[in-house]
């Protein structure tokens, strides 16, 4: 398993294939803006697409973190611990404080591996995402 650099085609390739995520949309544009807004990365297992992820940086010190993985992410625990070394980098790199990731209220692998990765939930923001689901905005604070 290696991290690569993140291409659009990836985020494309995960969500032509299955991805694990409920409703996730994603076209060409918005993947391909996604290297504009952030540091991005792709993990892959040979020649498949495995996972991709990034922040998007909101301001100076304050980012909101992104995912696409596949279906079956579950069986592939290298692709969380690679991901959670990237963002570690990534904290200390953009020197944040705070990195924030809203994630669907229905989407429980989502939020496991989130709290995994060092995220807290912070509340539930109702009708959130476009299908009127909630979402539970969740965060890692950096201290001092």
């Amino acid at each position: 398993m290696q991290i690569r650099e993140y291409q659009a085609a990836d985020a494309v390739e995960i969500l032509c294939g299955g991805a694990k995520q409920p409703s996730a949309k994603l076209d060409i544009a918005l993947a391909e803006a996604k290297k504009k807004e952030g540091p991005t990365a792709t993990v892959v297992d040979g020649d498949r697409v495995m996972a991709c992820f990034g922040l998007s940086i909101v301001w100076e010190g304050m980012a909101e973190a992104w995912m696409l993985c596949v279906s079956d992410i579950n069986k592939h625990p290298m692709v969380a611990r690679n991901a959670k070394r990237c963002l570690k980098n990534w904290i200390e790199e953009y020197k944040l404080v705070r990195i924030q990731a809203p994630l669907r209220a229905d989407f429980m692998d989502g939020i496991k591996l989130a709290h995994w990765l060092g995220f807290e939930c912070e509340g539930r923001m109702r009708k959130y995402q476009p299908d009127g689901t909630d979402a539970l905005m969740h965060s890692i604070i950096i201290e001092g």
